[in-house]
């Protein structure tokens, strides 16, 4: 590789080649078919723009839009959870786009068997790759809407707990500000990056970007892709079953079974109305459980966020397709490039990265602030990664003080799982 390329492995992989030229001619283009206010009511104006521009620019411009409407609509209705409710769809519209958008702008002629022209096939104009990571995205939005709707995210005027609280410490003028900056331009430019992977390996293929051939073309899906998918729906198994424990163990914290109906009479204390017998479904909750207010079995045994580590874990998986189309053929990591690994779609998941982080962080403070034992179950159990808790595990195993170990998770897991140890 020469030239301007000659610190990327392939053009597609440098942004001065297609994402830098993309953001930087968004206004120009957007403001040569938006020129007055006739453009704006016209049908056909937006056909054009959707045709003719950078896919790019389409995504600019509606994660704009989406902008303006969530600070909009938290200055009207004062509620600050307008990207929660339509965080279970925004990344799927992202990558539905980067998916589509040849297939609605590039119509390539064939020459038919028995002459003539015939009409491009549908795999002609959607890529397989792009197709399989947005079906990949479609079971990804579907598991969290059913979650977000079981738990009322959808309510009218629902509000995530945390933003009435970050409110309180925050002035009029800090929190307005905050509002417009985060929660209404960063939120939706993370959401919008999220999609990154699909547009570079758009690029690849599009007659609008398309550089040189790249190892494994995204038009047809080899093993690594089904190998890819397969790690995306087992990450996606686990994260059903820690919101499913959760779930479970919220309701019979709260007297209920797992479809929200109360439990028996002869299974609550009638004062304090938790429960008294044992939960009969994962996590297996006991009432020592219960009155401690927070998930500690289960996958919540091996990590404080179960659900957050596999939600992150998703746009790496995402991520790698990217790799696995330009890493040379016969995956000889001889030959690789580190252009291959690091490259400007990494972005997507690094992003959602530093989100999780200091949200988990805010989210844990006040948990420890509301449940007295919530410290020792940071000191058990890894924020993240199981490995984290077995090292830890180690730890009060071999270096800590008996009495410590045994005040510490009986503290996270209860008495009965001491006895239990000592029994065995």
């Amino acid at each position: 590789m020469t030239g301007t390329h000659s610190l990327w492995e392939h053009a597609a992989l440098d942004p001065n080649t297609h994402l830098l030229p993309g953001i930087r001619s968004f206004w120009p283009a957007f403001t040569s078919y938006f020129h007055n206010g006739k453009a704006l009511t016209h049908l056909a104006t937006y056909k054009s723009y959707y045709a003719s521009a950078d896919p790019l620019h389409s995504a600019i411009a509606f994660c704009g839009f989406v902008s303006f409407y969530v600070w909009l609509m938290e200055r009207i209705t004062g509620n600050a959870s307008q990207v929660d409710g339509l965080w279970t769809f925004l990344p799927l519209i992202y990558s539905v786009h980067f998916t589509v958008h040849k297939y609605f702008t590039y119509q390539p002629a064939k020459l038919s068997l028995f002459g003539g022209v015939e009409s491009a096939s549908l795999w002609d104009k959607v890529e397989p790759r792009l197709a399989l990571m947005t079906l990949l995205s479609v079971l990804w939005s579907v598991r969290l809407t059913y979650n977000a709707i079981r738990r009322g995210m959808f309510k009218p005027g629902e509000e995530d707990y945390r933003w009435p609280l970050l409110r309180k410490t925050m002035s009029r003028p800090m929190w307005h500000i905050f509002s417009i900056f985060f929660i209404a331009i960063a939120q939706n430019i993370l959401l919008a990056i999220t999609a990154l992977p699909n547009y570079l390996l758009l690029t690849t293929t599009s007659v609008k970007h398309v550089t040189e051939p790249v190892p494994r073309p995204v038009n047809q899906l080899i093993l690594g892709d089904y190998i890819l998918a397969a790690l995306f729906v087992l990450n996606l198994t686990i994260q059903f079953f820690a919101d499913q424990q959760q779930w479970n163990y919220q309701n019979y914290k709260r007297g209920k079974d797992p479809y929200e109906k109360p439990l028996p009479a002869a299974m609550l204390d009638p004062k304090s109305k938790l429960p008294v017998k044992n939960q009969t479904v994962q996590p297996y909750s006991t009432p020592d459980d219960a009155r401690r207010g927070f998930v500690t079995k289960g996958l919540w045994a091996w990590s404080r966020h179960p659900n957050f580590a596999c939600e992150q874990t998703t746009w790496w998986i995402l991520y790698a397709f990217v790799p696995l189309t330009f890493l040379p053929r016969h995956l000889d990591f001889t030959h690789a490039h580190w252009s291959h690994f690091a490259n400007y779609a990494i972005l997507a998941p690094l992003a959602m990265n530093a989100l999780f982080l200091p949200s988990t962080r805010y989210s844990e403070q006040v948990s420890a602030e509301k449940y007295p034992e919530y410290a020792d179950y940071q000191k058990r159990v890894g924020m993240f990664l199981p490995i984290d808790t077995l090292l830890r595990t180690l730890y009060y195993n071999l270096i800590a003080s008996k009495q410590d170990k045994h005040r510490v998770e009986a503290n996270v897991w209860g008495t009965s799982h001491i006895s239990k140890i000592k029994a065995n």
